[in-house]
């Protein structure tokens, strides 16, 4: 599983430059435990099943703002301590308005979370990190909205029977990621 898990990390993480036909998908994670890292590439694993679609995964160490600017679509990731987004992805959230001074209109966004218990505040983070999207003017997308009408993935890390992310909460990542390349794409070929 670790083999496999450092392959498909190599694979979605070696740059590659999106052509103008392409759709530009950044999925920008903080992670201390490795859990969200996992969830990242869930959804960059979703996002590349989308003919056309390139998924670009980052820390948010590692986002500059060439990356925001390139991205037709962007998907954060943060862990959930006391229902409240990490430290580094709001200081990101805050970097991006603050310090860029980006307008993102013409983004479509979606967010995952990943916590250690059944009441961790998953949603809460989730619902933060879309608000902070919607309050720049992007467009959000959920991936589930036709199922099951759920805002983003969410994992439960610690509790019994998890130990870490299971194959379940992994195939909403997928989704997620397939459902923000999708909606990425159709707005691409409207403009």
């Amino acid at each position: 599983m670790l083999i496999i898990l450092l392959l498909i990390l190599a694979f979605i993480s070696s740059p590659v430059t999106a052509g103008e036909d392409e759709t530009n998908v950044l999925i920008v994670y903080y992670s201390k435990t490795g859990n969200t890292q996992e969830m990242a590439y869930a959804v960059a694993e979703g996002v590349q099943s989308v003919k056309g679609a390139v998924a670009v995964v980052k820390s948010v160490e590692e986002v500059e703002k060439d990356h925001l600017v390139r991205a037709d679509g962007i998907i954060l990731g943060s862990p959930s301590y006391y229902a409240n987004v990490a430290t580094p992805m709001k200081e990101f959230i805050d970097k991006w308005y603050f310090e860029y001074e980006l307008p993102l209109f013409d983004k479509v966004g979606g967010a995952f979370c990943s916590g250690g218990s059944r009441t961790g505040g998953q949603e809460l983070v989730v619902i933060s990190m879309l608000i902070a999207m919607m309050n720049n003017g992007m467009i959000i997308a959920g991936p589930l909205y036709e199922a099951w009408g759920t805002f983003g993935a969410t994992s439960m890390t610690e509790t019994p029977p998890h130990d870490g992310v299971d194959e379940y909460e992994l195939a909403d990542c997928r989704l997620l990621g397939e459902r923000i390349a999708n909606v990425a794409k159709r707005l691409n070929c409207s403009r």
